[in-house]
């Protein structure tokens, strides 16, 4: 129930739950929503299975780059990451690093080894009150995310 099966990364109730466990004491803390950009032409193009295959590359990719910080599937192509212990500059950073390895990581199909085309991901990241509920933080990472999609996608946008 904490877990999502496509991905491996827990879900959403786990970042629920570790979002509420936090210890201020050892924050510094971040949030970042990370969109897999025009996912939709994934789909539409190449089939679910295929999508879903970029899903789980991208989840990995996340979860490998930025260890051993909270990563978790959201929902849909969405991911959420609870960084702890690291200011605002460094998440952007680590996210830049990431950014750029699924930029340019060249996905190919498996079953006829033919290229699947460039896949990028946009990022909203924002600073962690301690006051702050997930829900809060969430909405201003949402926000931020909006604005790099709207600055034209395969970019963060920090606050």
């Amino acid at each position: 129930a904490r877990r999502d099966s496509l991905t491996g990364l827990l879900n959403r109730r786990a970042f629920e739950e570790a979002f509420a466990a936090r210890d201020p004491a050892a924050g510094p803390y971040c949030l970042a929503l990370c969109d897999i950009d025009r996912f939709k032409r994934v789909n539409d193009d190449h089939g679910h299975a295929i999508g879903d295959r970029v899903l789980a590359a991208v989840g990995r990719k996340l979860a490998e780059e930025c260890a051993p910080h909270l990563v978790v599937r959201h929902g849909g192509e969405e991911f959420v990451i609870l960084f702890q212990g690291t200011d605002l500059a460094a998440a952007h950073e680590k996210l830049d690093d990431v950014r750029t390895a699924i930029g340019t990581k060249r996905f190919r199909i498996r079953e006829t080894d033919s290229p699947l085309g460039k896949v990028t991901i946009s990022v909203g990241v924002t600073t962690v009150a301690n006051s702050d509920p997930a829900s809060i933080a969430l909405d201003r990472a949402d926000q931020l995310l909006y604005q790099a999609k709207a600055a034209g996608r395969d970019c963060i946008k920090a606050a």
